[in-house]
């Protein structure tokens, strides 16, 4: 997602992208400083001197920063000639925006001059108007203009909406200030003496001011994989959003979204069940209370995604929230049940429960007289074509390639509406409502008679994918491990999905493909047909660990503990690591550093995953 020479830092619904030198540039158009689904700086770039034939030898993405180490031209031609000036170029996120912080030392025995330049360009553009990350769109007109202040100067943008928004420049260093109507630079001069460093800083005050957001508790006990938990435990916790949950990943999803905040909280709930509490928090306040087709909203529906910022304001995108999901919404009332189950927290049964309910409500009564929940594609202008998990074009086919058509029902929705009934009926009868737990205990049964007769596939020894407008879709795919998880499967059957899932067309040293590589359509570089979720991976463990198959469970554990750490290699310092998806081939090499085309890096439910496997193998 991002090209190989750049780097990022994230923190409070914020990030900071640099190229090669840690600048941001219009040269990279990746590049930039956003917050709350805005870029504000198109350009911050740091320059010591003419800027030129300086070398990079070291990149670092940590603690909220990126710090980029340059080395200047040596003085001679020969081997091993002095190089005069080390550079280093840091920007932090911080509480407020964003500082630059140049540290630049003097290698030689006599002092030295130099001018250090800051030159920032405004951008106040949309995350969507931005081809790197999503289709091309027309850009919105934003006027800008730029305050030249005592300290600094203040860039001023009108926004697409009509609302203003203002970034704030300032230095406590010595630095001059120079502005015209569409940038600013702040120099310089600074001599520094040998052997010496000489710092200075830039501070940059975002629109949305102060945000402060909680962290991750990662106090698990399991030295083998304790600097992997570590990085984990530090990437969610900056991947968290000021609304509490986390966001799905960086660069272009870093907004809270339904089903990737349950799917993390799931995986995090019985080391940290305070990230569960305030995913139900978030998400039954955004609940559908009216019915929108544009939107999909409807009542007791649980969102997909929140964007900010001024297109969904001027209803250039139907992402404010968008509706667009079919298992948020029994997630979420599963997630409600399980939670309770873990902590008995009476101020969390009060609150949530009406929502709970609703999205009770809402399941039973989009469920067909077989039971099964299917959606239709959302034929809409930037609507989705399919509602699960996996939801690119061409994600559901049939073995053969054929793609799925019409209504569908997914096998991991079947399992996360089971989960969801089954355990949220004795909440119900806590609750008197005996007439809902009734409805929930029946729709269960029925939901069970149809799975079993409908979607076997005694060839493969697996259930199916799903079924669509023609009938079962035939394929082995990983949806499959969901409905196990989701409590879906007898016994006897379960046996055989876990060894059909564990065999050699499924699983991969980076963990379980998304579709079977025996099927005509598998696509190892594709995005949801044959690569390797590590989330998804991570479900299909927890559900054969939850019906007692541990070795099915263990094995899926392993390969995918072992993937993530080696996207976290001390050797990559400048990555996050934990990527949405890899590759989906199994060749001799370190399978977690091959990075996927289409992958943001990180992703919220890739780092979750380090914990959802530590729950399937803790015992």
């Amino acid at each position: 997602m991002l090209p190989d020479d750049c780097a990022l830092a994230m923190d409070s619904g914020r990030q900071v992208i640099v190229d090669s030198v840690g600048n941001v540039t219009p040269e990279t158009p990746e590049t930039g400083v956003y917050e709350s689904d805005h870029r504000y700086l198109s350009s911050l770039e740091i320059e010591v001197g003419d800027g030129d034939g300086w070398i990079v030898f070291g990149r670092e993405s940590r603690d909220r920063g990126v710090t980029t180490t340059l080395a200047s031209p040596t003085v001679g031609t020969g081997r091993g000639e002095q190089r005069s000036w080390t550079l280093g170029k840091r920007l932090e996120l911080t509480a407020t925006g964003v500082t630059a912080t140049v540290r630049l030392t003097n290698n030689t025995q006599t002092a030295r001059e130099t001018e250090i330049t800051f030159d920032l360009t405004p951008d106040f553009g949309h995350v969507f108007e931005i081809p790197a990350f999503f289709s091309p769109r027309e850009h919105q007109n934003r006027p800008i203009t730029v305050e030249e202040r005592s300290s600094g100067c203040t860039f001023v943008g009108t926004l697409a909406d009509g609302t203003e928004r203002r970034v704030e420049v300032g230095s406590e260093s010595a630095l001059d200030a120079t502005v015209d109507n569409e940038s600013a630079t702040f120099s310089t001069a600074v001599t520094v003496l040998p052997a010496s460093t000489h710092s200075v800083e830039l501070d940059i005050d975002l629109p949305a001011g102060r945000r402060d957001t909680p962290e991750i508790k990662s106090d698990v006990d399991c030295p083998q994989y304790g600097q992997l938990i570590e990085r984990a435990a530090g990437t969610l916790g900056a991947l968290m959003l000021p609304c509490g949950v986390p966001a799905a990943g960086a660069p272009r999803f870093l907004a809270p979204f339904g089903r990737d905040s349950l799917v993390v909280s799931y995986q995090l709930l019985p080391f940290d069940s305070t990230v569960a509490e305030r995913t139900l928090r978030f998400l039954a306040a955004e609940q559908g209370t009216e019915t929108d087709d544009a939107t999909l909203e409807a009542p007791g529906r649980i969102m997909h995604e929140k964007r900010h910022g001024d297109l969904p304001a001027i209803g250039e995108s139907v992402r404010t929230p968008y509706y667009g999901t079919i298992d948020a919404t029994p997630l979420f009332a599963a997630l409600f049940s399980d939670t309770m189950a873990e902590t008995d927290d009476e101020s969390l049964f009060h609150s949530v429960y009406p929502h709970a309910k609703a999205a009770v409500e809402w399941t039973l009564d989009e469920l067909d007289e077989e039971g099964l929940l299917f959606y239709e594609p959302h034929d809409r202008p930037l609507g989705l074509s399919h509602l699960g998990w996996k939801d690119s074009a061409r994600a559901l086919l049939h073995p053969d390639g054929t793609p799925a058509q019409g209504a569908v029902a997914l096998a991991e929705v079947q399992g996360y509406v089971f989960r969801a009934l089954t355990r949220f009926a004795p909440l119900a009868e806590r609750a008197d409502d005996s007439t809902l737990a009734a409805a929930c205990d029946d729709a269960a049964k029925t939901l069970v008679e149809t799975f079993e007769e409908h979607l076997w596939l005694p060839e493969e020894g697996c259930y199916a994918l799903g079924i669509d407008d023609r009938g079962v879709i035939p394929s082995v795919a990983s949806n499959q491990g969901h409905a196990i998880w989701g409590g879906l499967g007898s016994d006897e059957r379960v046996a055989q999905v876990a060894e059909r899932l564990t065999s050699d067309d499924m699983l991969t040293s980076a963990g379980l493909r998304t579709f079977a590589a025996s099927h005509d359509s598998f696509d190892p570089l594709s995005y949801h047909r044959g690569s390797v979720w590590p989330h998804d991976t991570s479900i299909a463990a927890m559900g054969f660990a939850e019906r007692g198959y541990h070795e099915a469970a263990e094995s899926l554990a392993v390969s995918g503990l072992t993937a993530l750490s080696d996207t976290v290699r001390a050797d990559f310092p400048d990555r996050f690591g934990f990527p949405e998806l890899m590759v989906g081939f199994d060749e001799d090499l370190s399978v977690g550093t091959v990075r996927h085309p289409d992958a943001c890096i990180p992703a919220a439910w890739s780092a979750g995953s380090v914990f959802g496997f530590l729950q399937s193998v803790r015992n």
